[in-house]
């Protein structure tokens, strides 16, 4: 579960809060009524990053194949000839 607090609630409180997020719920501190930061388990912290990173390196993978699958039909003249253009254009800043 996902507790919402004040950040003035958590300046006064922050052991207990952080001992909520260490034991049961996820905590989003608001600030002026927007939410501006989350308390959370180091260890679903570490979880979050992992999936993150693991996102990341699918859509690479997804992305790579999807490149080589069109590539495949290149010659080699053509593949030269694309990154001759690829240079030229970031020599141009375009």
């Amino acid at each position: 579960m996902t507790v919402t607090v004040k950040s003035s609630q958590l300046q006064q409180s922050f052991g207990a809060v952080m001992d909520r997020a260490l034991i049961e719920d996820d905590i989003i501190v608001e600030r002026y009524g927007a939410p501006r930061v989350a308390i959370v388990e180091y260890g679903r912290y570490r979880r979050l990053l992992e999936a993150e990173v693991e996102l990341v390196r699918t859509r690479l993978r997804d992305a790579s194949a999807a490149v080589s699958a069109r590539a495949e039909h290149l010659s080699d003249e053509q593949v030269d000839d694309l990154i001759e253009l690829a240079r030229n254009d970031a020599n141009s800043g375009t």
